[in-house]
């Protein structure tokens, strides 16, 4: 599931990076790079749930974790393979229930790898000294600014990528094409920065979980 949760943040936030480096609003095989990001994390997802289930003792708090990641990660699947046209009435609501199944996704298997930690943590006889512990709560924190982010990229998505078309003159246009060039380069950046963090904070989670 720590895997699942690299895959699931970067599901999340691909759409709007390879449209930017890509320069238009418009990528034609983006729905491929969705639905495979949905087929990657449902392959982590449906063994994981087999395996919370085969377990000796059964935790019913983490297959119902599961099984509500896995619903939300194929209804977003579902509504991916629709392949509903831009200038279809229903592309912008299609879009919102998109990102929305993504944050929620990204939030349940927050919460899975969370209560994994605290049921395996070996590294502390108290829990609040144990350091697998403290790296779960920064990165649920560094999971909750992701999810801020995903929110106002994709409140300000149009004007990232130049939807808007404001001003009639030769300069208005140049400062307006140079501003968003800047505002590209900063997400592109953050979005980095996001993905670089989530790989970070799984490979510690790991190394706490299993070599502690």
């Amino acid at each position: 599931m720590i895997a699942n949760s690299v895959l699931v943040a970067v599901k999340t936030e691909l759409p709007l990076l390879i449209t930017l480096l890509i320069n238009g609003p418009r990528l034609y095989h983006l729905n491929k790079v969705k639905i495979l990001s949905c087929v990657l994390c449902a392959a982590v997802e449906i063994p994981a749930l087999v395996l919370f289930s085969l377990a000796d003792t059964i935790n019913v708090l983490f297959i119902a974790l599961v099984c509500v990641a896995i619903a939300f990660n194929l209804l977003e699947l579902f509504i991916v393979c629709l392949r509903i046209e831009p200038s279809h009435e229903l592309k912008e609501i299609s879009e919102l229930i998109i990102k929305v199944c993504s944050v929620i996704h990204c939030i349940f298997t927050t919460a899975i790898i969370f209560l994994g930690v605290l049921e395996f943590d070996n590294c502390g006889n108290e829990r609040e000294y144990s350091w697998p512990v403290k790296v779960m709560m920064a990165y649920t924190v560094w999971t909750l600014l992701f999810i801020i982010w995903v929110y106002v990229s994709s409140i300000h998505r149009k004007t990232i990528l130049g939807g808007s078309k404001i001003g009639s003159s030769k300069n208005r246009k140049e400062r307006k094409k140079k501003k968003l060039s800047a505002a590209a380069v900063i997400v592109i950046a953050v979005q980095v920065i996001f993905g670089v963090g989530n790989l970070c904070f799984a490979f510690a989670v790991s190394f706490g979980i299993f070599w502690c």
